[in-house]
């Protein structure tokens, strides 16, 4: 009797890891497949900040340039 007792508690707790092991394992999978999903969209996100964030570098850039420019056409003067 108490060694059917001993197997009955160690398949109890045998089974609750499991479980629990099985229930971790569908939620990371199920996080996982939703982050994958939303991935392209922050990629297309990132991509279009970096191109807004190079043109105003470039804009600044080229009105620098001009201003150095301007102020070489004015010192020849």
């Amino acid at each position: 009797m108490g060694a059917a007792l001993i197997g009955v508690c160690i398949a109890v707790i045998v089974g609750f890891a499991a479980g629990s092991a099985n229930t971790k394992a569908k939620r990371a999978r199920l996080d996982y497949t939703r982050t994958k999903a939303l991935v392209p969209g922050a990629r297309k996100a990132a991509w279009a900040e970096s191109l807004r964030g190079f043109r105003v570098i470039a804009t600044a850039a080229a009105v620098l340039v001009a201003l150095a420019m301007a102020m070489n056409v004015i010192g020849q003067r």
